[in-house]
């Protein structure tokens, strides 16, 4: 005998048909999701192996063009890599775009020469037939390449050596000349210090500008004048050249992170922090108590001497001249086209100053205060009771061990790369 079903009983079991479709459908979404998501991770993660391949590449491969290149691979479907090598001061910046598929990734960083603390050496003291003589308080751990003279004790103004070994560390010859730097790294310092401003990509007035952060993934942002600038209450990030004709004045209130500063003189205000770099012609001048961050790098580069106040006292001219108190992590540079045979001073590091990288100089250098890293010079001086000391260190104190086993700084000729900075 047929039965005859309630309505609810239908709707019942149609509410549960339709309920077990959504729940079908809900893990079928949700394993769809999921795949989606996975190979989206997938692709990401490709790309930034894709994006660090190009700049592992750019660091190994002999490049020295500033064009876009493409970056060979290997059966890698709907997979490329661009990279572009560029000059960034004294340094250079990398930037790798990896795509695939329909997508993208950027990476951006400061490179310069690879250093090994532990077989670095601490001194490179150019061959001038002029041996090396210490005084005071100097103090120098680790390896050194001296003239073939060597290194002795000195004597200035009643004050002999009061340390106890000369060189603590292994002493071997040096040669006439300085390990060269990049042809490249030259180039670009010729090139920054002789564009006037007029010849800039950009042009802006940096007074006007009180907050500003610039991309390394976009195009280089110029601020120029033909006048004196002063930095001041105002703060600038990021992939920036700021440019005077004349003189840079960096105050204090000034907050600079990555740019770079060119001038013939460039003056730093007391109490100043910051991380950027600085290219003179003339002179560059660190007051007290200033700190400048790794990697940041003070450069003289000069074409000739410039005379106009050579006579008169207490000038700074054709100098970098750091004061007391003053800390700088990177590199200072000095150096003179025309390499003049004189005894003036090119760097002057004041006690109780410390540069923490390198010092690199074709001239001369009065050391009083300590260098944690690597001296290359020509000579050293000792300005000492009216009396200019050649080849004598007064006080001053050369080592490496504040810096890490590993440590980027100046580029030379044939030198292994390594990254110093990841920029944004």
């Amino acid at each position: 005998m047929l039965k005859k079903l309630r309505s609810g009983a239908l709707q019942f079991t149609v509410f549960i048909g339709l309920l077990i479709a959504l729940l079908l459908g809900a893990l079928v979404l949700y394993a769809y999701t999921f795949y989606y998501m996975k190979e989206q991770a997938k692709g990401t993660v490709a790309m930034i192996h894709l994006s660090n391949f190009g700049i592992d590449y750019v660091i190994a491969a002999p490049i020295v063009s500033s064009d876009t290149l493409q970056v060979p691979l290997q059966e890698e479907a709907n997979k490329s890599i661009q990279v572009q090598l560029a000059p960034w001061g004294v340094f250079e910046k990398v930037h790798s775009k990896a795509h695939f598929r329909n997508k993208h990734f950027v990476k951006t960083a400061i490179i310069g020469g690879k250093f090994s603390t532990e077989t670095t050496p601490v001194l490179y003291l150019q061959e001038t037939q002029n041996g090396l003589s210490l005084v005071g308080t100097t103090a120098i751990k680790g390896a050194a390449f001296l003239p073939s003279q060597g290194v002795k004790t000195g004597y200035i103004a009643g004050n002999s050596f009061y340390g106890v070994t000369l060189i603590d560390g292994a002493t071997e010859k040096s040669e006439t000349s300085l390990p060269p730097l990049s042809k490249n790294v030259l180039a670009s310092l010729d090139e920054l210090v002789k564009t006037n401003p007029s010849e800039q990509q950009e042009m802006g007035a940096v007074n006007s500008v009180k907050s500003s952060v610039h991309s390394f993934e976009a195009a280089t942002k110029y601020w120029t004048s033909k006048n004196s600038i002063v930095l001041e209450n105002l703060s600038i990030t990021g992939n920036v050249i700021i440019k005077s004709t004349q003189q840079i004045l960096v105050k204090a209130s000034a907050h600079l992170k990555d740019v770079i500063i060119i001038a013939p003189t460039v003056i730093i205000e007391e109490g100043t922090k910051g991380v950027f770099q600085v290219v003179a012609s003339k002179q560059i001048t660190v007051h007290k108590n200033c700190e400048l961050s790794y990697p940041s790098s003070l450069v003289l580069y000069q074409e000739a001497l410039d005379t106009s106040q050579r006579n008169m006292p207490n000038s700074t001219i054709n100098q970098i001249f750091i004061d007391s108190g003053s800390l700088i992590r990177g590199v200072v540079l000095y150096y003179n086209k025309k390499e003049v045979s004189n005894f003036d001073t090119a760097i002057k590091i004041e006690s109780g100053a410390t540069v923490k990288g390198q010092v690199y100089c074709n001239g001369n250098i009065d050391l009083q205060g300590t260098v944690s890293g690597t001296v290359l010079t020509k000579q050293f001086v000792a300005n000492q009771a009216g009396s200019i000391y050649v080849n004598h260190i007064y006080n001053g104190k050369i080592n490496n061990e504040e810096l890490p086993i590993t440590y980027g700084g100046l580029l030379f000729e044939k030198q292994p790369k390594t990254i110093m900075k990841w920029l944004y």
